[in-house]
């Protein structure tokens, strides 16, 4: 057990002093850095025994176990042998090889992880050697061919599995994939692209974990639907019983109860109607009321013009009625009101008493003389006439009156407006206002009406309209052809020149270009620089000859991997990772040589290639180092099979992009 309380299982391993210092810095780089593809050491050191390290108690379910049980789905089989692959890597990139392991070595945890467990007793061995990094590929092949359900022996396949895909794998368990595990890892990769998805590696990953605890993936059921649940019953809704709103009538009774009061007191209209004299006393500000309230006929208009006078009457005549209990209050009142109204309307106080029956008379007396004020203002009759009764009757009498044809010309000709029309410029009230002011001196306005004719003056607004489209006859009738000519005479004279000229010199030209080029150079400076650009061309570079088709049966590509090779100068070493894919399983000699090719000079030269006899592979991948010959500024490198066919890959230029 550890300090920090966690329980672990230590593994003695006993070795000479000499390799233990020797295996220090391998197990310290494990323990340092950690893979997810590795069983992790959690504590290491050393003693006079040898090492002992600390892993953890459960590592996992074995490989074994699970294979038991049944081989694993596509996808999470292709997810098990990436990861071991990827472990297997990180191995050897520490220095460390197990040289060979079984499927108890492979360990699934409950997380659908696929750990390597083992792998620190093989830190403490000394360097790796050529056979265990091959025997290690060859033990990720075999746990990848019994993930998959493949035979390595060579028993059929699964059907769904991709043919590619079981030869890759039967070439790492065979080891035709030699100690390089990049190579098989980036086979398995391209064979199984499509079954590494990130939407399969979820599902690779739950079923991982599954069989890791003893459980299998549950297979597929039929959808079954539910049986329909019975509706609920109905529920009825009874409508909510309308709220008692129309009992505040009871209400209204209750506060209209203090209304029969004034009911009560509004019987006394019929004293109101009968007591008009006592409200023509108030009225006494306006004059106007005093004189019609005595007569019967201006009785109507006079309780049309009231409004103002009964809130005078109002103060006099309900005052009595409301204060009967105390009466000193309006006995002390009226006293002062009447003589307010006696100081404020002098003598009209005495007017309505005395003199009322003449006063009807005096209005008609006074009906011409306020015509003439109308249009001036009602204010000024008031001033001459002494008494405010005239001035107010006016007005109302001039809206009687006034409505009517003659209105306008009365008001021109009497309310001396004539200067009025003088001022204004506009021509609709200068033609009306002449003729209406020339009628009342003819006095004939009937006639005046129809001899004002507007329309008159508007003679001249068809002439106008009659110019101007006279005018857009002229410009289209004539405006058009009188243009026309000017441009397509001298255009057509212009055009037989240049076709007698133009026809002459380009005939001379062609018969004796050197007396004619001279003034063709004088009016085309295109000549000069075309002259200047001719040389340019002579250092293009030259195009890489094709030496092969790109296919040719059993060869499907030949390609140069970009990524693996590195030929970056002229006159270097050059290391090339070729790529040829068959269309079947190839047992023969596979051979290429190297196409070097001078893009300035146009010359090829053979260089040595790479020669490989596959047990079974539709894919071969070779490697290839050369040196270059120095010398040209930009050449081509091609790849070009010798056997079992010819083919040719696409070309890789170097150097510069001209000579």
């Amino acid at each position: 057990m550890l300090k920090s309380g966690k329980a672990v299982v230590v593994h003695e391993i006993p070795v000479p002093p000499a390799a233990a210092a020797a295996a220090v810095p391998r197990i310290q780089r494990l323990a340092e850095h950690p893979h997810p593809s590795l069983s992790p050491v959690l504590a290491w050191g050393t003693d006079a025994n040898g090492v002992w390290i600390a892993v953890e108690p459960n590592e996992g379910t074995p490989l074994s176990a699970v294979l038991a049980r049944g081989r694993f789905t596509p996808h999470a089989a292709a997810a098990l042998g990436t990861s071991l692959l990827s472990g297997v890597a990180a191995l050897h990139e520490a220095g460390v090889a197990m040289g060979g392991f079984d499927a108890t070595a492979v360990r699934l945890t409950a997380n659908g992880e696929a750990r390597l467990a083992g792998h620190p007793v093989a830190a403490v061995r000394g360097a790796p050697s050529q056979g265990d990094l091959r025997a290690d590929v060859r033990s990720c092949g075999m746990a990848i061919c019994s993930a998959f359900g493949v035979d390595p022996a060579g028993a059929p396949a699964p059907a769904e599995l991709p043919p590619g895909l079981v030869v890759t794998m039967r070439s790492m368990a065979s080891g035709a994939m030699g100690p390089a595990v990049d190579r098989a890892q980036g086979a398995l990769r391209e064979m199984a692209g499509s079954l590494m998805a990130p939407d399969r590696q979820v599902a690779a990953q739950s079923e991982l974990a599954l069989r890791a605890g003893g459980r299998e993936m549950p297979s597929a059921t039929p959808f079954v639907p539910e049986a329909p649940k019975p509706a609920p019953p109905p529920v009825e809704d009874t409508p909510a019983p309308r709220p008692a709103s129309y009992d505040p009538p009871l209400r209204s009774v209750e506060t209209y109860g203090s209304i029969p009061r004034p009911q009560e007191n509004y019987a006394p209209p019929s004293a109101y109607q009968s007591a008009p004299p006592q409200p023509a006393a108030p009225p006494e500000p306006p004059p106007i009321m005093p004189a019609p309230v005595i007569e019967p006929e201006p009785a109507a208009p006079r309780a049309m013009y009231e409004p103002p006078a009964p809130e005078s009457a109002d103060t006099s005549a309900f005052a009595p009625e409301h204060p009967e209990p105390s009466e000193p209050a309006p006995s002390a009142e009226p006293a002062p009101i009447q003589e307010a109204a006696a100081a404020m309307s002098w003598a009209p106080a005495e007017a309505p008493s005395s003199a009322s029956t003449p006063e009807p008379a005096s209005p008609p007396t006074d009906w011409p003389a306020p015509g003439k004020p109308e249009t001036p203002a009602a204010p000024a009759p008031r001033e001459s006439g002494g008494g405010a009764g005239t001035p107010t009757w006016t007005p109302v009498q001039t809206g009687s009156w006034t409505p009517g044809p003659a209105h306008a010309s009365s008001s021109e000709w009497t309310g001396e407006a004539t200067p009025i029309p003088g001022p204004v410029p506009k021509e609709l009230r200068e033609a009306v206002t002449s003729p209406s002011y020339t009628a009342p001196a003819t006095y004939a306005p009937p006639e005046a009406a129809p001899v004002v004719t507007p329309p008159i003056p508007r003679a001249p607004a068809p002439a106008p309209a009659k110019k101007p489209s006279p005018r857009k006859k002229r410009d289209d009738d004539g405006g058009m052809p009188s243009g026309r000519p000017r441009w397509v005479l001298p255009a057509a004279i212009g055009i037989v020149l240049l076709l007698i000229i133009g026809g002459g010199g380009a005939y001379a030209l062609s018969r004796a270009g050197g007396t004619t080029t001279t003034g063709v150079a004088k009016t085309s400076p295109s000549a000069k620089p075309s002259s200047k650009s001719s040389p340019t061309p002579t250092n293009a570079l030259k195009g890489v000859p094709v030496y092969a088709p790109a296919a040719a049966a059993p060869i499907t590509s030949v390609t140069i991997d970009p990524a693996n090779s590195s030929c970056a100068q002229i006159g270097g070493s050059c290391k090339l990772e070729v790529d040829i894919k068959f269309s079947s399983v190839q047992r023969g000699n596979v051979s290429f040589i190297i196409k070097y090719f001078d893009r300035c000079a146009g010359t090829t030269q053979d260089l040595p290639g790479a020669s490989f006899t596959p047990p079974g592979f539709n894919v071969v991948i070779l490697d290839k180092t050369v040196t270059l010959p120095a010398g040209p500024k930009s050449a081509a490198v091609v790849v070009v099979t010798q056997s079992p066919s010819t083919a040719a890959s696409a070309p890789i230029t170097l150097g510069a992009d001209s000579c």
